[in-house]
């Protein structure tokens, strides 16, 4: 079981700024969460106190009940998908894959075989095994994202964590990448942490998300919930006015064609 907890969680910058305010929040094994709001708003500091990556001030972070605030990013045994695909442009996908593994030490690190085995299994899952011989630059934006993707996940990690990994891309490719990342998750089970500002990408992804606002959690449930009885005036105007605009945009579209065939009738 890896369960995700922050525990009055802080963030304040050297400049007195403070980015993460007393936060407490619950992220369940095996669950999709999604940390949802505006820029500025601290989803994705709250995401790099987790990896490591940034300093709590204050509170407690723990990873399967254990406190991982004085551990170094690479002993938490995350992995991460971040928003460019930082890939090795001289590197083949194959040893894009399997960098991390053969960069392990110690007791830790994997025999030949045995990552190549993971590499061959991920990229089977990836729908990548033909391209395995490939540089990034020869692949689509969408075949380098599921590499990055690829990438974290032949790790193995106790828990995943996506920094907007889908805004690079073309509204076309996000909308395929986003049932290609639910479909994973949902056949590994891994525990899997997702920071966006898209309200649709968050209602569609989503076990439960985690609407922040200024640094403050402001409403932490399942989707529709959210939309149906948003906890403040905040979500209601920032989760509920948008989606609500879309529909009405939505329909309009699809109307507009009917009325001009009842006129020419």
């Amino acid at each position: 079981m890896v369960r995700v907890e922050f525990e009055g969680v802080y963030k304040k910058f050297d400049d007195g700024f403070t980015a993460v305010e007393n936060l407490s929040l619950e992220i369940e094994d095996k669950e999709f969460l999604v940390l949802l709001g505006p820029s500025g708003c601290g989803k994705s500091t709250t995401l790099r106190m987790l990896a490591g990556l940034e300093d709590a001030t204050d509170g407690k972070i723990t990873i399967d009940g254990m406190t991982v605030n004085h551990l170094p990013a690479g002993a938490r045994g995350l992995g991460m998908v971040f928003q460019s695909y930082a890939l090795y442009p001289h590197m083949s996908i194959r040893d894009n894959l399997s960098f991390g593994l053969r960069m392990m030490k110690g007791p830790e690190r994997l025999s030949n075989d045995e990552i190549q085995s993971r590499v061959n299994e991920i990229a089977e899952l990836l729908e990548l095994s033909e391209h395995l011989s490939k540089k990034p630059k020869e692949l689509s934006g969408g075949q380098r994202q599921r590499v990055a993707l690829g990438r974290a996940l032949v790790r193995r990690p106790k828990v995943l964590l996506m920094d907007e990994p889908l805004s690079n891309l073309d509204a076309e490719l996000r909308h395929q990448m986003r049932h290609e990342i639910r479909r994973l998750h949902d056949e590994l089970g891994t525990t899997t942490i997702y920071v966006t500002h898209d309200q649709i990408e968050a209602m569609t992804l989503a076990d439960r998300i985690a609407i922040l606002d200024n640094g403050t959690l402001q409403q932490h449930c399942a989707p529709l919930e959210a939309y149906q009885n948003p906890a403040n005036d905040f979500v209601r105007s920032f989760l509920c006015k948008h989606i609500d605009d879309l529909v009405d945009t939505a329909n309009s579209l699809f109307k507009k064609p009917l009325e001009s065939s009842e006129v020419e009738e």
